[in-house]
């Protein structure tokens, strides 16, 4: 059971290294609640806000959305997995990165941020 929505906690956005920095967008975590609703398979966090020195540690840049709490990245590591979980990420962000360990979703609308792409990571 989570206090944020019938299935996330807050926890699990906070920053990992221990700040307490957890000013997750709500609208995202509503998103994510559809998208596991949907699958019915559970979404795991493996990195939601991050302060600047953990957003450094990470390699993350100095525009990263994670700063500002409106990005998450999603344990997902098949392909079989991240074929499913596109499709239904899809129709809720327009800001979606792929990597061979997770998926990187964003509702970041800085106008120096592009929208409605899916980018790789190296």
């Amino acid at each position: 059971m989570g206090d944020l929505t019938r299935n996330f906690s807050r926890a699990e956005f906070a920053c990992k290294c221990g700040c307490g920095f957890d000013d997750i967008s709500i609208d995202l975590v509503e998103r994510l609640q559809i998208i596991r609703d949907l699958s019915g398979k559970q979404v795991v966090v493996s990195s939601g806000c991050r302060c600047e020195s953990h957003n450094a540690c990470q390699g993350g840049s100095r525009s990263s959305s994670h700063l500002i709490g409106v990005a998450v990245d999603i344990v997902c590591l098949s392909a079989h997995d991240r074929f499913e979980l596109t499709q239904l990420l899809i129709y809720k962000f327009a800001r979606i990165g792929l990597h061979s360990c997770f998926i990187h979703v964003d509702m970041d609308l800085r106008p120096f941020k592009s929208r409605n792409i899916i980018w790789l990571y190296a």
